[in-house]
Order: structure tokens, then sequence, then C-alpha cells
């Protein structure tokens, strides 16, 4: 066709077609199919030369998809795209023809219809194809499984190591100052359920109940940092004293900001002494701008001082304990959350208030496996 195209001025249509009629003919005795329309056009888009196979059961179909504006057939390169036409698949190809100079003289388009053998022998090469990708990655997966497998328990073994770790420290951390004040640890077990089960009434999620556990046990850290004769002093403390005091908060946010794993302590330990209504330390908050955490751990840890014995008090009976409390609702507490806690207070009382005894270590430690360890545990049963 090649001499055809170098006078593009004196282009011969009837030379194009029994030249295109050859072409097509030999492409439809190819056993991946045939063109079943093909069409030749100059550069101004005038027809030169079409043919289309009559005998194709989709011939009216691609009939009117060549009558259809198609992509421009000025491309000065070969270009092809899958089109569906009348429900079934076939390739339309742009190609631009091209004369002795290696100048563009002329376009073919056509519409080429796979041979249905052609699409199984492509069905069969893309299903052997998938089974090979397959069978490579189970056998991949076999081969790396046991190495995993090993990865996966050696990081639970880790991560349980690490998580017993740091729940010991919290616990040597807390029973270390609870005894330097004069009290005992226990008190840190008891605010700590307390604390855990208003926030459970509530909705807290898991994260929260996690920081608050962390916090309301080590809540009072920053006394390690107070003198003796003021920490230990049996008397009321006077003014220039109390604010020596009150640096305590700092002293344990500067403790638990230290470690990353105890950062979200600093919730309750840094705001513990804030009251509802803007009247504690150290910065004044007030309402809603008091941490969740800090605002139930005033109440937890409020209740659990009027409800255990000190060697300057008797331990007040429940009603006793909850009227003190009613009476700092919307100053002291939060009024929303202490209603919350008078719905579980007396069960609360019941179990654990004044107990010096193994319980309250017992319960909390399964309060700890319950929303600690089962972090961990969901490791080792992966591995």
């Amino acid at each position: 066709m090649l001499h055809l195209l170098d006078l593009p001025d004196s282009l011969d249509r009837a030379r194009f077609q029994t030249t295109l009629e050859r072409i097509a003919s030999q492409a439809r005795r190819q056993e991946i199919g045939r063109f079943v329309s093909i069409e030749i056009s100059n550069t101004d888009t005038h027809e030169l030369a079409r043919l289309y196979d009559a005998d194709y059961p989709h011939a009216a179909a691609v009939a009117t998809f060549m009558r259809t504006p198609q992509r421009t057939t000025r491309d000065e390169e070969p270009w092809f795209e899958n089109v569906t036409i009348d429900g079934v698949a076939h390739v339309h190809v742009v190609v631009p023809l091209r004369n002795s100079d290696g100048a563009v003289a002329a376009h073919a388009h056509g519409v080429f219809a796979l041979a249905p053998e052609a699409f199984s022998q492509i069905y069969r090469r893309i299903l052997k194809t998938v089974a090979l990708t397959v069978g490579l990655v189970v056998a991949t997966a076999l081969m790396l499984y046991p190495i995993i497998s090993r990865l996966l328990t050696r990081l639970a073994r880790l991560s349980v190591r690490l998580l017993d770790a740091n729940l010991d420290m919290i616990e040597v951390l807390g029973s270390a100052i609870a005894k330097r004040d004069s009290d005992t640890d226990v008190h840190n077990y008891r605010v700590s359920i307390y604390s855990v089960r208003l926030a459970e009434a509530v909705g807290a999620d898991r994260h929260t109940i996690r920081s608050l556990i962390k916090g309301a046990f080590l809540h009072d850290v920053g006394k390690i940092g107070i003198t003796d004769n003021i920490l230990l002093k049996p008397g009321r403390l006077d003014e220039q004293e109390f604010e020596i005091m009150k640096q305590h908060v700092q002293h344990g946010l500067d403790i638990v900001q230290r470690s990353a794993w105890l950062a979200d302590a600093a919730t309750v330990v840094g705001y513990h002494h804030e009251k509802y209504d803007g009247s504690g330390y150290n910065e004044a908050k007030r309402a809603d701008g008091i941490p969740l955490n800090a605002r139930i751990f005033a109440i937890a840890d409020v209740f659990d001082a009027l409800t255990s014995e000190r060697p300057y008090k008797k331990a007040f009976d429940f009603d006793r304990a909850m009227g003190i409390l009613s009476e700092g609702s919307g100053s002291h507490f939060d009024p929303d959350l202490l209603t919350a806690f008078s719905g579980i207070a007396r069960t609360l009382h019941e179990d654990y208030a004044n107990r010096d005894d193994d319980k309250p270590r017992r319960d909390l430690a399964a309060i700890v496996d319950e929303y600690f360890r089962n972090e961990t545990e969901l490791i080792q049963e992966s591995a």
C-alpha cells in the first residue's frame, strides 16, 4: 500500500478499495479472529475505502459504532481500545498510514472481532497465570509461616514481659509513696477500683479506663518530692506549707511524663485536685475543662477517704459519706458523675470500704487483666 500513499493529492479510491479487500481477506483467515469493519480516510478525514463483513452476526451494531464520533484519526501513533458492541467484546484499532517519506498520508481504523477459540485460549492462559500466582503465594506463605509464627510468639512473650514490668513499676511507685505518706497502699487499690467502676458506669472507652487505672494508682506519686516535715506533719498545714504541698502535682507530672507508657496518667496526676467550680489547683480548671479521668477520680478519692479509718479519724458510715459528697455536687464534684456514682456506691462500699485485706488487690488484678493483658493475648492468639 506504500506506493498508494506517496501521492496524497491523487489518492486512488478504487485502488485503495481493492488493496483493502485483499488485506481484509488475509485477516479473516487468522485463527484469533477477523476484522469485521475497516475504513481508510485521508488526512482531511475524507473516506478512501470501506469494508464491512455483512455475514458477521453483529454487523449492524458494528456499522452503527463506526458511524459514531470516534477518537480523532489524526494521531501520529497507532492505538487500540477494547469496546463492547452489541454485548460482545471487540477491539477498535486506529493506525496511521505513512508514505515512503514517513509522513502520515492516511488513517485506517476498524473493528476486530476475536474468535470464540481465541477467548477460550485467553481464558485458559488467565486461569493458568492465576493458578501459578496463587501457587507461588501459597508456597511462599508455607515457607514463611514457621518463621513468622516464631517471631509473633517471641513478640507476644516480650510484650507480656514488658507489660508485667510496666505494671510492676506502677505498683512499686504507688506503694512506695503510700508507705511514705503514712498510709496503707491498699488505698491505691480501692480508689482505682472505685474509679474504674464509675468510668464503666458512664460508658468510658477502654483507652480512657487504661489511662485512669495508671493515674489512679499513681495520683500522689509527686509527694515523693515533698519533705517529711510537711508531708508527715500531724496537724493542719499553714499557708506557706500548703503552697509547698501543692507542688506535689507538678512533681507527679514530671515523673509520669518521663515515661511514654505512663504519660497518659497525667490526666489524673496533674488535675485530681481541681474542683468543678474552678476553686482547685494547680490550674483552677472548671467543669468540662477538667479531664474526665480527673473528675472521676476526685469522687473516688474523697469517697475512700471518708469511708476509711485513719489515725486522726474513724471511718464514716455510707450515708454520712454520701451526704458529704452530695454537699460538694457542682462545687467540688461533677454533678452528673456524682449521680452516676450514687447508683453504684452502696455496692462498692459493701465490697471494699475500709478493707485492708487482699480482696482489693485481687479484684484490681482482675481488672488489670481485663483492660491490659487481653491486648497482649491478641498477639499470642495470632501467633
